[in-house]
Parts: C-alpha cells; sequence; structure tokens
C-alpha cells in the first residue's frame, strides 16, 4: 500500500480578511493570477475570489503549514490589512506556524500605536512609493509600485463612439472614481467643475463610487451645491458598479480626474492611462511616480479646485492633444506599470524573505 503523500505548505499564503470590497482587494486579485503561475499559493478567505483559485478556509491553513515548503523554505504570509497581520502573529505565534510575514503599507498618514505595534513584529515591510514608506517608523524592505492589468483595461482610441455607448449627455466626458469622500477630493472636483463646465456644453462630469452612510450627507451638500448652480443635468451620479463595468467607464472618459486629498497608490490613474485616458492627478506620492506632467496628463497640488478647474479647461479646448497625451498614457502603462512587473517583483521579494534567516 502507497504511503499517503504529504500535504506541504503553500510558498504563499495571501489573506483576504476584508469584509468589503476596497482597492486594497483589488490589488491582490489583479496580482493574483500572475503569482499563481509563479508560485504555489493559497488565498484564506474566497469573498471576490472567482476562478480557479486554491481558496482555503482556517482549519485546512492549519493544517497545511504544519509543514515546510516542497524545497524545505518557509512560507510568505502576506498582510495587507490591521487584520490580517493580526492573524498571522496569532498563527506564527500562538500556533507556533513557520512562517515569514509581509505586510504592504501604502498610507500616508500617521500610523495608529495598534498598526505600530502589528507591522513592528513583521519579518518584511513592503511599500508602494517612497513617500508612504517616510509614514513608517521603520524602514521598508522593498519599494514596489502598484501595476496594471492592460488586458483588462484595454486602449480605447474612439472615445467618442465610447461615449455614445454609455447613453450620458453631452459628447465628452470627465470622471472621477472611488469613493464618494472628502478625502477622494470630490468635493474638489465639483467645485472646479461648477466653474469650468459652462464654458464647455459638450462635457458632462460624471461621478463612479460608493457613498457609504457616513458620507450621505457629504453627497447631499454637493448636489445643493451644484442645484444652486442651475448645472444638475451636467453631472452625472453612478454610484457604485460592479467592477466588470469599470474599463468601459474608464475608457469613454475623455479626462479621468484622481485628485484626492491623501492617497497611498491609487490604481484610478493606472487603470485611466491603461485605457488611453489622461488624467489630472493630485501630488500625493504615489501618482507623481506614474503621471509625468504634461505628458500623460497634468499634476495638482493637493486641495487645489483651482488648479483642477485651470487644467481641465487647457485640456478640454485642445482634443488633439488629449488624444496624444492617451496614447503616451498607454505607453507609460506598457513600459514601467504592469501587473506582471509588480507580480514579478512580489514573487522576487517572497523568494529573499523566505530564504532569510
Amino acid at each position: 500500500m502507497q504511503e499517503k503523500e504529504k500535504k506541504v505548505s503553500p510558498k504563499l499564503i495571501l489573506p483576504n480578511l476584508g469584509r468589503r470590497f476596497s482597492g486594497v482587494t483589488s490589488t491582490m486579485l489583479q496580482t493574483l493570477p500572475h503569482q499563481m503561475k509563479a508560485i504555489p499559493l493559497v488565498v484564506w478567505g474566497g469573498a471576490f475570489v472567482e476562478g480557479d483559485v486554491p481558496v482555503v478556509r482556517l482549519g485546512e491553513l492549519l493544517r497545511m503549514t504544519r509543514e515546510t515548503t516542497k524545497d524545505g523554505c518557509v512560507s510568505v504570509y502576506h498582510a495587507r490589512r490591521n487584520i490580517e497581520m493580526f492573524w498571522g502573529l496569532i498563527l506564527k505565534k500562538l500556533f507556533r506556524r513557520k512562517l515569514k510575514l509581509v505586510f504592504t503599507s501604502t498610507a500616508q498618514r500617521k500610523h495608529s500605536r495598534y498598526t505600530r505595534f502589528l507591522y513592528h513584529r513583521m519579518d518584511a515591510i513592503i511599500t508602494t512609493s517612497d513617500r508612504a514608506g517616510s509614514f513608517l517608523d521603520r524602514p521598508a524592505n522593498y519599494v514596489i509600485p502598484h501595476g496594471i492589468d492592460t488586458e483588462a483595461y484595454p486602449f480605447v482610441e474612439n472615445k467618442p463612439q465610447a461615449w455614445a455607448r454609455l447613453n450620458l449627455p453631452g459628447s465628452r466626458g470627465i470622471g472621477i472614481f472611488g469613493r464618494v469622500r472628502p478625502q477622494k477630493g470630490v468635493d474638489l472636483f465639483i467645485e472646479a467643475m461648477i466653474d469650468a463646465l459652462p464654458r464647455f456644453p459638450d462635457f458632462t462630469a460624471v461621478i463612479v463610487g460608493k457613498t457609504t452612510p457616513k458620507h450621505e450627507p457629504f453627497e447631499r451638500s454637493l448636489k445643493d451645491r451644484i442645484a444652486r448652480a442651475g448645472l444638475t443635468e451636467r453631472f452625472a451620479w453612478l454610484g457604485e458598479v460592479d467592477f466588470g463595468e469599470l474599463p468601459s467607464l474608464y475608457g469613454a472618459m475623455s479626462i479621468v480626474a484622481s485628485v484626492s486629498r491623501v492617497e497611498g497608490f491609487g490604481l484610478t490613474c493606472l487603470e485611466a492611462m491603461s485605457s488611453g485616458t489622461p488624467v489630472i492627478a493630485s501630488r500625493t506620492g504615489g501618482f507623481e511616480l506614474v503621471v509625468r506632467d504634461g505628458i500623460e496628463g497634468y499634476l495638482v497640488d493637493c486641495d487645489s479646485a483651482s488648479d483642477i478647474r485651470a487644467h481641465f479647461v487647457q485640456m478640454a479646448k485642445y482634443p488633439q492633444k488629449l488624444e496624444s497625451m492617451g496614447r503616451s498614457a498607454r505607453e507609460r502603462i506598457e513600459s514601467a506599470f504592469t501587473i506582471e512587473r509588480e507580480a514579478a517583483d512580489l514573487v522576487n521579494a517572497y523568494s529573499e524573505v523566505s530564504r532569510s534567516g
């Protein structure tokens, strides 16, 4: 009788413990298929995970991590949230699993005492930009900017045709994508558009993103302000849309505004640029790595509606310039910010951490 094959530990464990779909969820899901091609992995927690992905529950994870990997290395556990760091420590310290704990930090703010407590106990820290890394009180081991799946966000050359499919007013659009809240600069975008849209009757401002109950008064105040200006018909509030609808929306826009006051490394610029859409982006650190001012779009100071308005006017006046910026945007993504590059950099980091003492 053959001896039962021993179940060895995967090289990578990706905890997926967020209850809501967020940018953190999106970045994990987008790198996942490419990491699966490179190393054995499992995802702990199946929310939002689709396709042929090995998803495990806690009991199975505990059984798997009793042993080392097939080549005798230690599994890497890559956390992106506090709850995931917490459970990594539980697995390592309480259940005594041989794991290397890695945390990705993107936040550009002072971390709470609890977060600092957790990340000081990680074996390695990844950050997405030097600026985000500057908010850590221990040096990051790796700086790995995000990438984007260029096939999921294809280049759209014929913007008028793509716009017509949306059945929205006007013939051109400027969009803002993300949660409707002050951090994302939605109020700055609205203020700029109220001032600028009357000069460009063919443009419609499109707001795409969920509004949580906490920020419903914020949204109502913005809509009231638009109504007082007599511009309600010039703004389209689409709310939260299915993830699969985003590429067609990005591709239909003539301009995308990514004007967060604070942003670790938002994907909106990458998604827009991959779609061939130039951007107006705030100087939050991550966007500055991606957008070359005047080539793929324009960089604006954080918290400056006047800068947003001025650059929108500059771009809207010259459609041919927008087309060349859109082509440059796609080329920029293909040359430096693909999801394949991000996944490969992560896999290399995991390998180094796993072999470290």
